[in-house]
């Protein structure tokens, strides 16, 4: 039986691991991100995978560098690692221990190697995006590609539903194919560097939303960072979350039209939500939260007393 050590720490990870499980390998050893406190309260939250592996039992290490468990590593003598959205970069001292190393990487490489490719999947407004299994080497999401296989974006699709599929469209790929790599019955093969783009993180700076684009940009923005750590905007200074929005089609009629608007201006408030002027297209806000407040449906805003009114403007 193979001896894995393997990798991950979202969610995504988490049915990854489920899928080595169906192949019964003897996983030795889990490695995920430290702890982290969160919140007004600095509570401390273990990762998805932490949670599932102190349920199945299995042995956690959670290194601030990956590289200070070398020496544990060995010990175990692994054949195999095995990893997805861990979340750190692994060095070739750690790569060198393994008869080979596999990727789950939630992206049709060569497209959007780095640790968000889901998000800029979405913020980029592609239709389909999918699993790719690979090897790893020292330069990031580079390695040869043993499988790859797309599914569809749909319009409704944000961050979460988009996680949710691959998840289970990864785990199913390695249930197939994972022993069949690591027999050599399915060889890798190399990416067309010229087709390469990148997902890198998004710093927290980032997560703003910029009015000045159109309405099918800034609603393309806001999925990728629904439901977490979602977008968001300052109206009157400020911080509002904004985890939903809608295109305004052009058969609907909004009476204010004839005036004159600014890109982040609010023009029109109903029972839905909150319409909001940009670029190019007009944007329906339908999910926010305000500074202190849980999130709520926009449309609770009348108007009356409140920052969110017509004639505000998010900046």
């Amino acid at each position: 039986m193979y001896k894995i050590i393997y990798c991950g720490t979202p969610d995504i990870s988490v049915e990854i691991l489920k899928g080595l499980e169906k192949l019964n390998l003897n996983i030795v050893g889990v490695i995920t991100q430290p702890d982290k406190a969160i919140g007004r309260k600095r509570e401390v939250i273990f990762s998805p995978i932490k949670q599932y592996c102190l349920l199945k039992g299995y042995k956690i290490f959670q290194p601030n560098k990956i590289l200070t468990i070398l020496d544990e590593l060995k010990k175990l003598n692994p054949d195999f690692l095995v990893t997805c959205a861990y979340g750190q970069f692994i060095p070739q001292n750690i790569l060198d221990l393994f008869k080979n190393a596999i990727n789950v990487h939630a992206s049709l490489l060569p497209k959007y190697r780095g640790g968000s490719p889901i998000q800029f999947a979405l913020i980029n407004g592609e239709k389909k995006t999918g699993i790719s299994l690979m090897k790893m080497i020292k330069k990031m999401d580079a390695g040869e590609i043993y499988f790859q296989d797309e599914i569809e974006i749909f319009d409704e699709d944000d961050s979460g539903t988009l996680f949710n599929k691959l998840a289970i469209f990864g785990r199913k790929a390695v249930e197939k194919y994972l022993i069949n790599i690591f027999e050599k019955k399915i060889l890798g093969s190399s990416q067309n560097e010229e087709k390469v783009t990148f997902a890198y993180n998004l710093s927290s700076d980032q997560e703003k939303i910029d009015w000045s684009k159109s309405a099918y940009e800034i609603n393309n923005f806001i999925r990728a960072l629904s439901p977490s750590p979602v977008a968001f905007s300052f109206l009157e200074k400020e911080r509002i979350k904004i985890k939903k929005t809608r295109l305004i089609s052009v058969d609907e009629k909004i009476t204010t039209l004839d005036k004159i608007f600014e890109p982040g201006e609010i023009i029109f408030l109903d029972n839905e939500g909150i319409v909001v002027y940009t670029k190019n297209g007009l944007l329906k806000i339908l999910e926010l939260q305000r500074e202190g407040k849980k999130m709520v449906r926009a449309g609770t805003f009348n108007g009356q007393n409140s920052i969110v009114k017509v004639g505000s403007k998010f900046r």
